[in-house]
């Protein structure tokens, strides 16, 4: 069974209790121990490399647009960040209720989407963006 993160379509309330179920304290322990600190610092430099590409590759592009296409990146580092503090919620909660895991299940998808939609922009930037800005006009 994949873990809440990995899940791209996200999951119900029946799934989380399910995966939950199957993790025994030490899992647990390790998910918020070592993973969650992974899991924090991994979201934290991937934003950091795809707004890096962003503004590179798109050299010819205004900075203010430029700029503005970072808030994908961003997005994607907030949806993240936001659904493993509810995960992590959701493995220390004695029970689960549907609020919660739809919530952290909207982030996940988010998360995903952003990622995505980052990954587009990037790929953009990299072959498509005009690389020196033109001379003169405004």
């Amino acid at each position: 069974m994949l873990i809440f993160d990995s899940r791209l379509g996200g999951y119900s309330l029946a799934e989380a209790e399910i995966y939950r179920g199957m993790l025994d304290a030490g899992q647990k322990q390790l998910y918020l121990g070592w993973f969650r600190w992974l899991d924090t610092v991994f979201p934290v430099l991937l934003t950091i490399c795809l707004s890096g590409i962003l503004w590179g590759q798109a050299r010819g592009v205004h900075p203010a647009m430029r700029l503005s296409l970072m808030v994908i990146p961003a997005a994607y580092l907030v949806m993240d960040l936001a659904e493993n503090a509810l995960v992590a919620d959701m493995l220390r909660s004695a029970a689960l209720d549907a609020e919660s895991v739809a919530l952290a299940s909207g982030f996940t998808m988010a998360k995903w989407g952003f990622l995505a939609l980052a990954c587009a922009i990037c790929l953009w930037a990299w072959r498509w963006a005009p690389k020196q800005r033109a001379r003169g006009g405004s």
